[in-house]
């Protein structure tokens, strides 16, 4: 995805909200603090939009509610840029050129950068971690092109095989490639 994608994509902070909502709640609404299923959405004038109240408990809640995000004055929208920049970015991103490109303040990037890996870090819980020396690789799948007189294949990155990424620690234990 480019930026022309992601623009089209997330036109408004209507969007990323029910983005989020999708991506957060699968299944349906499940309120953070008690864990129930039901709810409904509070459309009283003033209140904004994705305010819902559970049914078991009483609260009121959002998608952001008891998440990193919980309690930002940012838009979904410049969260969903940051997650974006940092996903893209093979060599990691400093707080300067995030705030940059989302634009904040360097101070608030740093915020916003640590809010988002402490995110990915929650998702890759379940997933088995490697510790120690870990070494990266990666292999192009497909077999040699067949010779044609006068025809230079790209070798390595311009070709059109498959790239797979290993990850693997030296004491044996291999992560899941991507």
């Amino acid at each position: 995805m480019n930026m022309q994608e992601f623009n089209t994509q997330f036109p408004d902070e209507e969007t990323c909200r029910h983005y989020l909502e999708l991506m957060i709640w699968p299944s349906g609404r499940i309120c953070p603090h008690c864990g129930g299923v039901k709810s409904w959405s509070i459309s009283a004038e003033g209140r904004r939009s994705g305010l819902y109240e559970c049914a078991a408990c009483g609260k009121q809640f959002t998608v952001t509610t008891k998440t990193p995000l919980h309690s930002t004055k940012l838009p979904l929208r410049t969260w969903l840029m940051a997650m974006y920049f940092m996903i893209n970015s093979s060599k990691g991103i400093s707080s300067v050129f995030l705030a940059k490109w989302i634009g904040t303040s360097q101070k608030t990037a740093w915020k916003v950068g640590h809010a988002v890996r402490a995110i990915m870090a929650s998702q890759a819980d379940g997933m088995p971690g490697l510790t120690g020396i870990v070494e990266l690789d990666e292999k192009y799948l497909g077999g040699k092109p067949r010779y044609q007189k006068e025809v230079k294949h790209k070798r390595g990155k311009g070709t059109a095989k498959s790239c797979v990424f290993v990850a693997a620690s030296r004491d044996g234990h291999v992560g899941p490639s991507l």
